[in-house]
């Protein structure tokens, strides 16, 4: 039995960002009580979300300018 992983919102953002598809992004950002915010930081309460960390404090740290702890 094979088992693939679904694709992330975060992924499905960048893709519907880059087709021009906003439906979807808007549809995604509503979903996670994004909307309003800029495309940067919706991709970072994204990227937190996929990585299974706390999307508020993502979002806080990057926009205080804290550093990215999983930075390679």
């Amino acid at each position: 039995m094979t088992t693939t992983n679904a694709p992330t919102d975060l992924e499905i953002y960048s893709k519907a960002m880059i087709s021009g598809n906003f439906q979807a992004c808007v549809a995604i950002e509503q979903r996670h009580d994004l909307y309003g915010y800029p495309p940067e930081v919706v991709s970072v309460g994204l990227k937190a979300i996929a990585e299974g960390q706390d999307m508020d404090l993502a979002i806080t740290n990057y926009l205080h300018g804290a550093p990215d702890d999983n930075q390679d």
